[in-house]
């Protein structure tokens, strides 16, 4: 990544049944697509990694070097609030399956989820049981050199019927601090808050230390379907200032969910390339 701007990275979410259930779509088009738009790196959806045994991550790695991507994060969506603690040993044993997939990779971090909003799950025991699963994954990244991402999620409409426990900024803020001083980061995204009418600036000060991505994705307010960043709600001049100001130069991962194709990531891409060059400087050659 630049030491100075951010770095591009970009998560299919639109492509996602495609790739997973219709099976139109192989994971080595994908990339092959970010490739062809000029990305440097992509941020894998850990489902892709398990596609019927085809895409195992030995080859997924082979096809990243002969197309010359790079990995943010490997994606993941655990359920660490769920009822049954035999399902949340699970939930945390594939997360660092994850972990090793990253490692093998070189991905910078695994994005996790915190777990579904449970009937009957207290505030107090959901972030115990998150800030707990949390820091020990962290800890078991930490000497693979992968860093454990935390998101402000809404929900994971592939693997979970309920919203995201932490869904709402009061939740969330309240676990970030209960991992403050761990080495567990985070993974802002941009429209998800305003899925609870909330805005991403009310959570972005408080993160600002602690982030390794961001999603920028961008929805009307409610809306779950995506709209081409730029067109939706998100306030992404504020977001953009406040990031560069405070230096921020890690991924910005598209969060491509738009209902438009390759021509609606095109727009996306260039609203994207055009702020980091506004608010960063635009940079001489190469690179995003």
């Amino acid at each position: 990544m630049s030491q100075n701007r951010p770095t591009l990275s970009w998560i299919p979410v639109r492509l996602f049944p495609a790739v997973l259930v219709e099976k139109t779509v192989t994971v080595e088009q994908w990339l092959e697509q970010a490739a062809a738009f000029g990305l440097p790196a992509v941020e894998i959806y850990e489902p892709f990694l398990n596609t019927n045994g085809r895409w195992s991550v030995d080859e997924v790695g082979k096809i990243l070097t002969r197309l010359g991507l790079r990995v943010s994060m490997v994606t993941a969506s655990p359920d660490l609030t769920h009822p049954d603690a035999g399902a949340r040993r699970r939930e945390i044993a594939a997360t660092e399956r994850a972990v090793e997939h990253a490692a093998a990779l070189r991905a910078t971090a695994v994005r996790c989820t915190t777990g579904q909003a449970h009937p009957g799950l207290a505030e107090r025991e959901g972030l115990e049981l998150v800030s707990g699963a949390l820091v020990h994954l962290a800890e078991y990244a930490r000497p693979l050199g992968v860093k454990i991402a935390v998101e402000n999620h809404f929900r994971d409409r592939m693997v979970a019927e309920l919203p995201d426990f932490a869904q709402r900024k009061d939740v969330f803020l309240k676990l970030v601090e209960l991992v403050r001083d761990t080495p567990v980061m985070v993974n802002l995204d941009c429209s998800n808050p305003l899925m609870v009418g909330e805005s991403a600036m009310d959570i972005l000060p408080a993160v600002r230390g602690k982030l390794v991505s961001v999603h920028a994705s961008d929805r009307k307010r409610g809306a779950y379907l995506h709209s081409p960043i730029g067109e939706g709600e998100v306030d992404y001049p504020a977001i953009f200032q406040a990031l560069a100001q405070s230096g921020y130069s890690g991924w910005i991962s598209i969060e491509d969910g738009q209902p438009f194709g390759g021509e609606g990531f095109g727009r996306s891409l260039a609203f994207v390339r055009g702020a980091i060059d506004s608010y960063w400087g635009a940079q001489p050659s190469g690179g995003n």
